[in-house]
């Protein structure tokens, strides 16, 4: 009788995720075509019937709305020029508008200063073009995009990212 050592089996590593989809990829759109409120902001909605906006005096952005598959079921993403997105729950629209805002065309995107927020037809991604911070709005899943490019990144008091 000849023994074969006992080889142990692991399951494989899932897949990690697909990377978020790159809202700079979409067509770009005349800002300008969806000013709302004397010019303070550019409002626009995706898919979802979910609005959002981007504010022209602070830069920041977000949106609004059901949210699909949201972390804690939360209605309202927001960000800002530089750093990480975060979900809320909110007991208001961040906006309040008489009817959704024009529709962001599938395909698109809108930019102002240095955020780009751009859909498909189905999944929507807002980041800003610093260090990648931002969000994703999809019915598979909507989440956060972490700023990724670590020369940027805080690295503690004290320390400055562009030198040694």
């Amino acid at each position: 009788m000849i023994g074969v050592p006992g080889v142990a089996g692991a399951d494989p590593e899932p897949a990690p995720p697909p990377p978020p989809p790159n809202a700079n990829a979409f067509a770009p759109v005349k800002a300008s075509d969806f000013a709302m409120q004397d010019g303070a902001i550019y409002a626009f909605a995706v898919p979802g019937d979910i609005a959002c906006v981007m504010s022209r005096g602070s830069g920041s952005y977000g949106c609004s709305g059901p949210i699909p598959a949201a972390p804690g079921g939360a209605n309202t993403v927001t960000g800002a020029q530089q750093g990480p997105a975060g979900f809320a729950n909110a007991d208001r629209p961040l906006y309040i508008f008489d009817t959704l805002p024009k529709r962001l065309p599938a395909g698109s995107r809108i930019n102002f200063r240095n955020v780009a927020c751009g859909t498909d037809g189905t999944t929507t991604v807002c980041n800003n073009n610093f260090d990648g911070g931002g969000f994703v709005i999809s019915p598979t899943g909507s989440f956060i995009i972490e700023p990724n490019n670590p020369l940027l990144l805080n690295t503690g008091e004290g320390h400055n990212p562009y030198f040694n």
